[in-house]
């Protein structure tokens, strides 16, 4: 592509061009500070795309950090085909073969990836199942850019999809499909409600409506319990940025307080793994609920670790040398 724009052979050698994958050539920005995992995924797959193929797409983690998905994942890339192709041969990419036929979906950026149920589904061996849940809370949200987990379908159908589909260890998705709550707008808030699941204590209405007591509206809340008026509600770096915002949510908060409501206010830090500890005691005493008994369809998922698991060679799969993987 260098060449059909005037390029010569000397100019793409210059210091000023760097050589991500063989072949391609990019600008050789300023060394940049840690990315988040969606921005580097972004920079890694726009990189690489000049030399993805026809009838590849964007796969497993990539696929669903491109799409917005705020899950905790590495940014590495994942490609993948059908079966009847050659998978991608990159020292910086996993390439995949599939017999499973999938639709390919675009990013605003042009991106080809997976669909999201797809991504889901494939990557359901490399998350840990606190993001499993966060991934799903995410693409359950309603009249949202992804709020659609595949073409016309809806939570219920999700489920439909779940209960038919054959996969390797396809209980850990279901199991995060119940434990998902449609609601949680931000990945924080899906924390907080996964914690307070995994406590036995998740009956808080989620993005719930306040009223005062004469019925004016006072404004939207991330968790309440309506019977002990206790209400929960994760500050998220706008209220710290946005003075506009901070106001607003001031005299919101105090609106409910008027009416009755007790309020929790949580933060980032609090969901730390180190503070999660202390974060789960605030909760419980604050809301003053008996926990109720975990399932044991459950209990085993809730006990997994928070950090990201090292990516798993599916079973039925063959793996060859380079990070190449054929799902049967």
């Amino acid at each position: 592509m260098g060449r059909a724009q005037g390029l010569t052979r000397g100019t793409m050698r210059h210091p000023q061009y760097r050589q991500p994958h063989r072949g391609v050539r990019a600008w050789n920005a300023a060394p940049s500070r840690p990315q988040f995992p969606e921005v580097e995924a972004m920079a890694k797959a726009l990189d690489y795309l000049p030399r993805l193929r026809v009838g590849e797409a964007f796969s497993h983690t990539t696929a669903l950090l491109l799409l917005g998905v705020p899950i905790q994942a590495s940014p590495a890339l994942h490609v993948v085909t059908a079966v009847t192709n050659g998978q991608a041969r990159n020292a910086h990419v996993t390439g995949h073969r599939t017999r499973r036929p999938f639709r390919i979906v675009r990013t605003p950026a042009g991106l080809p990836c997976v669909q999201p149920i797809e991504a889901l589904l494939q990557a359901a061996l490399m998350l840990p199942f606190r993001e499993l849940v966060v991934a799903l809370d995410h693409l359950s949200l309603p009249g949202t850019r992804h709020a659609r987990i595949s073409v016309s379908t809806s939570r219920e159908a999700v489920a439909a999809e779940l209960r038919h589909a054959r996969h390797p260890r396809i209980a850990r998705m279901r199991a995060a499909h119940e434990v998902s709550r449609v609601g949680a707008e931000s990945r924080m808030e899906s924390l907080m409600h996964f914690e307070l699941a995994r406590m036995g204590l998740d009956e808080l209405e989620l993005q719930a409506e306040v009223f005062s007591t004469d019925g004016e509206w006072i404004g939207r809340f991330d968790a309440a319990h309506r019977e002990r008026m206790k209400l929960l509600e994760y500050d998220g770096e706008q209220h710290r940025t946005d003075r506009d915002q901070y106001l607003r949510d001031a005299h919101r908060l105090e609106l409910a307080r008027r009416a009755g409501h007790e309020i929790l206010r949580l933060h980032r830090e609090d969901f730390r793994q180190d503070a999660l500890p202390r974060t789960r005691i605030r909760m419980q005493e604050f809301l003053g609920l008996v926990p109720k008994p975990i399932p044991a369809r459950l209990a085993a998922h809730f006990a997994e670790a928070y950090s990201p698991l090292p990516p798993l060679v599916p079973d039925k799969a063959i793996a060859e040398p380079g990070g190449r993987v054929e799902l049967r």
